[in-house]
């Protein structure tokens, strides 16, 4: 597996990655903008838009038969929330041309790509008004629904009181309320400037030479217009002095929700980052770990228990699923298990475990593309360099000292609550 990453034009950068593991290639354009809740929900909307037609396959059942020629070939919307950064634009994925029974796939492919970014549908003002309409219905009923997953909705309502007026509170989705009014000749200038004032971000994966890649992502980019002035995205890494914050809300629910938000400096460009991974996989993150083991399977005060980490903004979130009544001794015991972890009580088998859960998922993660794909994206976004190997060597390398320092880092928020409304 080859991985090189270069400069196309100013701002336009292609991530490369040539391997002969897959029978498929696949490809993505992110165009990373600040994330903001005036833009969020218009950035989420404009890849739907251009995939509803283009100046050759006007419609989607064009769209649909044409894809049906390339054997099959996809291409799906992509919006992506990487710290305080959103990416919007394109995935799509397609046969290597080595299979093919007749013409070479990917050329045509990315012709096709180009068309739908530089050459979509237009209506007399901007874009087709009743596909505005239609995909702007799409995507208040996909925020709407959100609701009834409550395991991420509470996450979604921990995030927005404990981060209240950074950009990370603002969903990757945006929100529903933005949507009103947004207008088809509105969005057509949104998507213009986009294109002018956005780093753009290309990832390839598959069996073409360099060569081939670079002469396709030439052409796809020769549509863009001149880009002198590009808007800047990046994550503010915030620690705020503050007693924690109790949040409670109640629902119409059955099972009570516990989630928890603690703040650390180490983001994935900290050397301490690789220790802080290995300390979170150690206390909350696969079956090994001593949520699930103590917390959910020895003293059945959870239904569910695990952490998670947003390596862009330095937060982690603890997750769990309980008893209204066992409110207190839950949350007593999910931080008991932090404090132990902070104290280095931590065993030889739990350690290993832990670091062998990583490993292995980062090496399975290269049987992927669409994870190669995320990964390199998100390194891009945060001005990173290091593959998956990488990480899972410097993880292999971490001390039980370090996965100690990186535990006594974190420092409790928010505690947030959502229980049902006779409880």
């Amino acid at each position: 597996m080859t991985t090189e990453r270069m400069e196309l034009l100013p701002g336009v950068w292609l991530n490369y990655i040539r391997t002969n593991r897959f029978k498929t290639g696949c490809f993505s354009i992110n165009l990373l903008r600040p994330l903001a809740c005036e833009t969020a929900a218009s950035n989420a909307l404009l890849p739907s838009i251009l995939l509803r037609g283009c100046r050759s396959y006007p419609d989607m059942q064009a769209i649909s038969q044409r894809l049906d020629t390339l054997y099959g070939a996809s291409v799906g919307t992509l919006v992506r929330k990487k710290g305080e950064v959103q990416t919007t634009g394109l995935y799509a994925d397609f046969l290597e041309d080595r299979y093919s029974e007749s013409e070479p796939v990917f050329a045509q492919m990315m012709e096709f790509v180009r068309e739908l970014v530089f050459e979509p549908c237009r209506g007399p003002e901007g874009f087709v008004e009743d596909y505005v309409a239609g995909e702007k219905q799409n995507l208040a009923n996909t925020i709407d629904a959100k609701v009834n997953e409550k395991r991420a909705y509470a996450v979604s309502r921990l995030l927005r009181h404990m981060c209240a007026g950074e950009a990370y509170a603002v969903p990757r989705l945006g929100e529903k309320e933005t949507l009103d009014d947004l207008t088809p000749d509105g969005l057509f200038s949104q998507w213009s400037q986009l294109l002018a004032t956005s780093r753009m971000e290309l990832f390839y994966l598959g069996q073409q030479p360099r060569d081939a890649v670079l002469e396709a992502m030439t052409r796809l980019t020769a549509g863009l217009p001149e880009r002198t002035n590009l808007t800047a995205a990046g994550t503010q890494v915030v620690l705020p002095r503050r007693p924690v914050q109790e949040i409670t809300e109640t629902m119409d629910v059955t099972q009570g929700k516990l989630t928890l938000g603690l703040r650390t400096p180490i983001t994935l460009l900290d050397p301490r980052y690789p220790a802080l991974v290995l300390l979170n996989a150690i206390y909350g993150a696969g079956m090994t770990s001593k949520l699930f083991l103590n917390i959910r399977e020895k003293q059945s005060l959870c239904y569910y228990a695990s952490s998670s980490l947003d390596k862009f903004k330095g937060i982690m979130v603890v997750g769990s699923g309980i008893e209204f009544e066992n409110y207190q001794v839950a949350r007593d015991g999910i931080l008991n298990q932090l404090e132990l972890c902070r104290q280095g009580e931590i065993t030889p088998d739990e350690l290993e475990a832990a670091r062998n859960y990583l490993i292995s998922a980062l090496h399975t993660g290269k049987d992927s593309p669409g994870r190669l794909d995320d990964y390199a994206i998100g390194q891009a976004v945060a001005g990173c360099s290091g593959t998956m190997e990488t990480l899972a060597e410097q993880i292999e390398a971490v001390t039980l000292d370090q996965v100690i320092e990186a535990a006594n880092t974190l420092t409790l928020d928010t505690v947030y609550f959502l229980k049902g409304v006779t409880a």
